[in-house]
């Protein structure tokens, strides 16, 4: 027998939930999971929940017990979570592929919707800023500070979420980090004071990785969360962000 124990923080369309069978505690996704399992299949040498079973429209995966990294840091010193970072991105950056992502860019600013937003530059402006040849490599897709787990079990960290995206570099995954260290987007509700400890990542991984602090990509992967905003407070949040960004 098959029960649910609690709902989950999911996001976009998918739902999250803590089950529990006769046999073991698990977590179950339902709802938009085919670009999760793509990624999942596809990623290798890094750390996920292992993956039980796949039943058409939800899939169910090891249950963690684990702090959220935004715990782990209001705790701890960062050392350790900088340097599972950095081996991430070292593993998803091997055997890359020079890729012109001009038409990437094109296709994806096509359907955003400028005038609704009042940005203070165009899509022909922000494309011209973009750096147009990145790496193409293995990547997370959604590689946020929300989506690493600190397992306190083995007291090691864990990825979860990846996501198959047309953004399909390790550079965007740093781009999308970003909107968590610089924009602090993953604590904009919670009355927490962790400047010193994301100012002290970024300038760690800063040293380390070539378009780690270009800014025009940090816009574009906010520009990507604008239209899933739930509520006016997430909107402005974000365009600012994206003002304050541009230069």
């Amino acid at each position: 027998m098959v029960n649910v124990l609690q709902e989950l923080k999911g996001h976009s369309d998918s739902r999250v939930y803590l089950m529990q069978d006769d046999e073991k505690i698990f977590v179950r996704k339902t709802g938009n999971i085919a670009r999760n399992l793509e990624r999942f299949d596809s990623l290798q040498g890094l750390r996920f929940p292992k993956l039980y079973e796949v039943h058409g429209y939800h899939y169910d995966m090891e249950y963690i017990s684990s702090l959220e990294v935004k715990k782990y840091i209001s705790i701890n010193p960062v050392n350790k979570l900088v340097d599972f970072i950095k081996q991430t991105l070292y593993t998803l950056s091997e055997q890359a592929i020079e890729r012109d992502y001009t038409e990437v860019y094109r296709s994806k600013l096509k359907d955003f919707d400028f005038k609704k937003y009042k940005l203070p530059f165009t899509s022909d402006e922000l494309l011209d800023k973009l750096p147009k040849v990145l790496p193409w490599t293995q990547y997370h897709g959604d590689f946020t500070l929300e989506n690493i787990l600190y397992d306190t079990q083995s007291n090691e960290f864990v990825l979860i979420d990846p996501l198959t995206t047309e953004y399909d570099s390790y550079v965007f995954d740093m781009a999308k980090l970003r909107q968590d260290l610089i924009c602090k987007w993953f604590i904009r509700n919670d009355d927490v004071l962790l400047d010193t400890k994301l100012k002290i990542i970024f300038d760690e991984l800063k040293k380390e990785f070539e378009y780690f602090d270009n800014d025009y990509l940090l816009i574009l992967m906010l520009m990507r969360v604008l239209p899933y905003t739930q509520n006016e407070k997430d909107e402005k949040f974000l365009l600012n962000e994206v003002k304050r960004l541009w230069k």
